[in-house]
């Protein structure tokens, strides 16, 4: 049983070792890419439908931490997004 755990620790360490991995590029490229509106929601929709592949169980979490922190860059660039927070994933 020991194994087991150890093997379901490793593979949840490697998916939040993804998960701030990708973030952190998404962020990067919020920050230094030109966006306009259109753009960044068509950008942050891909990134959401990424990140729910891998945590389908994390919608609610996806939008209360890493939602708000995207926009709030955006929103410093002067760019406004109204994206809904049940939007569906592909």
């Amino acid at each position: 049983m020991d194994g087991e755990q150890d093997r379901e620790k490793q593979l949840e360490d490697a998916k939040m070792r993804w998960l701030k991995r990708y973030t952190d590029w998404v962020v990067k490229r919020l920050m230094e890419d030109d966006f306009d509106e259109a753009s960044a929601a068509e950008f942050l929709t891909l990134v959401r439908s990424e990140v729910l592949k891998r945590f389908p169980d994390k919608a609610r979490e996806y939008n209360l931490i890493y939602r708000r922190r995207f926009v709030r860059i955006l929103l410093r660039k002067g760019i406004f997004l109204n994206l809904p927070e049940d939007e569906s994933v592909s």
